[in-house]
């Protein structure tokens, strides 16, 4: 399938400078047997101490939620900051489901809603690309995936190789291979091509490039990938939305699949980027408190304009 990233367990990750991150690896496998009720009040907890003692990160989530929702009062958005982290922090709590939970754990706490909109062009022969976004939920929207359909995804290797090999591990236990995020799009295409399903994550700000125009994002000029519709176009790929939400209520992550994006490509790039960038902002807007706020979103800025990051 072309170059796939499996970094391999190590004995040196038994040395002592690793003994921290086994504790909190034996601390996710303990809280993944505990209630709901008693992780989401241990995750309140990290998220209060996450906002006194990172501030520069909590800055960052209040000056994208600023950007981004000029009309809601400082006191809304202080509150979707609040719950932001939470969400983030019981995201992080939850790692045990993905490297050790069982099947019959997993259809409890990870359900899927709209299958259909991928059970459907899967049966017909279609090739798929899944466009989400970064969110807490997203390694739990994967995880149900790749249970069923058989994916192909992006990574940018952690530099902590123990964390690099638990986390490769989770996202590969079952019908899923990974491509080093520098290894070439031919690669992807080749995975595609192959009845692969892609998770495609175009939403990060990586700066201006020839495959990238600024493009409006939440009513702001961005610097957004246009590489989408011609993705779809080689790989004669249906373009399906989905995201990952957490319900607090029922204790469980809930991926939702929207249907097909209709007459796309359009042959215009630009033109499917600023609709991929549409249907993206719409998912975000059903429950906004669980995006990835703490991205430098809005980095790269069009006319030499300052970052909205520095202070």
């Amino acid at each position: 399938m072309g170059t796939i990233y499996k970094p391999k367990f190590e004995w040196r990750f038994l040395a002592p400078n690793f003994w921290l991150l086994w504790l909190a690896v034996g601390l996710v496998w303990i809280l993944m047997l505990v209630p709901g009720m008693v992780r989401q009040r241990i995750a309140k907890w990290l998220a209060r101490w996450v906002l006194i003692r990172h501030s520069k990160r909590r800055q960052i989530v209040e000056t994208n939620l600023a950007m981004c929702f000029p009309d809601k009062s400082d006191k809304a958005r202080r509150i979707m900051v609040r719950r932001f982290f939470e969400y983030e922090a019981i995201a992080l709590l939850d790692y045990g489901l993905l490297w050790f939970a069982g099947s019959w754990r997993l259809n409890k706490r990870i359900v899927m809603q709209g299958v259909e909109h991928i059970e459907n062009p899967y049966l017909s022969d279609r090739r798929i690309i899944l466009l989400s976004c970064h969110n807490p939920g997203l390694e739990y929207g994967a995880i149900a995936i790749t249970r069923r359909y058989p994916t192909v995804g992006l990574i940018n290797p952690a530099r902590n190789p123990l964390l690099e090999w638990l986390v490769t591990r989770g996202r590969t236990r079952f019908n899923s291979r990974l491509i080093d995020r520098n290894a070439g799009i031919r690669h992807v295409i080749r995975a595609i091509r192959k009845k692969n399903l892609f998770y495609y994550l175009p939403d990060e700000d990586l700066g201006t490039s020839p495959q990238s125009e600024f493009l409006p994002y939440f009513g702001i000029q961005t610097a957004t990938l246009t590489s989408l519709g011609r993705l779809a176009n080689m790989t004669h790929a249906v373009v399906v939305p989905c995201i990952t939400h957490f319900n607090r209520r029922k204790d469980r992550y809930e991926v939702k699949c929207y249907p097909a994006l209709p007459h796309f490509p359009s042959g215009d790039d630009t033109e499917d980027a600023k609709v991929m960038n549409q249907v993206l902002e719409q998912m975000i807007r059903e429950s906004p408190d669980q995006y990835m706020w703490s991205f430098r979103l809005f980095q790269a800025r069009p006319d030499n304009e300052p970052s909205p990051y520095d202070r």
